[in-house]
């Protein structure tokens, strides 16, 4: 498969993609390999109030680790300036009033587009109405994705970040205690709640340092954050579609945990996955790497693609 995968050129430093990493933590030998020796910051806002529990990130690497503390310290911030969580949750209702009804178009487009795979081996004639339904897929995906970013951008005007003294001191408190830091570790977890302390705090762009994101951490980074797992009920485990990622990297959409989350015995599942993606859809296990250098040389390892019939291949940049 021809390279698609970029990273942002507005980002120089290393960047290095990660599967799950908790079970066999691999990022010791990462950050040697990036001659990182001083201290790493951590980000595990996405954990939520476990934020703290990083005792295995710190017995699996050599260097010191300072937590940024993204969650805890925006609570602080919640409480010392309530409109500012008055006017997230009134986003966030929003949001949730946009998010039912894009459920509702997407099960029924994904249940009409299985059916009418399962009628390509005696029709050739469904052929094209699986490419319309995909295509309307991807059309319900983009108006919605427009859509939250929208409202996104409406209440970010109303919170108004850099003129407000509380945010200002938010981002002033993160940056100094990640100031010494050689490089920074992005878990997963809860990555809308990730996304949204990322945003707030303006991290990625106010630190240049290299980046070692794994699991969700590694799909926030993307251009676009998918919900996912197919082994719930059949009402939830369509493939959902959430927001916009923070882009340092483009062309590729990574799926973490696949062999845990995603039906990959199930040729028809992934082949309607890859399809309705706009960009190549990456399986990461807890072997799998995809780094840039500084320069911008792109490396992948142990790294799987879906393609349009739902085959597993290598993948290789």
């Amino acid at each position: 498969m021809a390279n698609l995968c970029e990273r942002n050129p507005k980002f120089s430093q290393p960047l290095v993609l990660l599967g799950q990493q908790r079970e066999v933590p691999r990022l010791n030998s990462v950050l040697e390999r990036l001659k990182v020796d001083g201290p790493v910051g951590l980000v595990s806002a996405g954990w939520e109030e476990d934020e703290d529990d990083d005792q295995w990130v710190r017995d699996a690497i050599d260097a010191p680790v300072i937590n940024s503390q993204l969650y805890s310290l925006a609570d602080q911030l919640f409480q010392q300036d309530p409109q500012v969580i008055e006017l997230l949750r009134e986003r966030q209702d929003r949001l949730r009033e946009f998010r039912e009804i894009n459920e509702l178009q997407t099960e029924h487009l994904c249940v009409v587009a299985r059916e009418l795979w399962q009628r390509l081996d005696v029709h050739a004639g469904a052929l094209g109405p699986l490419q319309q339904t995909i295509g309307q897929l991807q059309a319900v995906d983009q108006s919605y994705l427009e859509a939250v970013t929208t409202i996104i951008v409406e209440y970010e005007q109303r919170i108004a970040p850099k003129e407000r003294p509380s945010i200002l001191e938010y981002r002033r408190q993160v940056l100094e205690r990640l100031q010494d830091c050689q490089a920074l570790l992005i878990a997963g977890g809860h990555v809308g709640v990730l996304l949204n302390r990322l945003n707030l705090c303006r991290l990625l762009q106010n630190i240049q340092r290299p980046i070692v994101a794994w699991s969700g951490g590694a799909m926030a980074l993307g251009e676009r954050v998918y919900f996912y797992d197919q082994f719930l009920p059949h009402t939830k485990r369509e493939v959902e579609l959430s927001r916009r990622g923070m882009s340092l990297f483009t062309g590729a959409q990574v799926f973490p945990r696949a062999n845990q989350r995603l039906q990959l015995h199930d040729q028809r599942e992934l082949g309607l996955l890859a399809r309705r993606m706009t960009s190549q859809c990456l399986l990461l296990n807890e072997r799998s790497e995809i780094n840039w250098s500084a320069s911008g040389e792109l490396h992948a390892t142990d790294v799987l693609y879906a393609d349009d019939l739902g085959q597993i291949k290598e993948w290789t940049p």
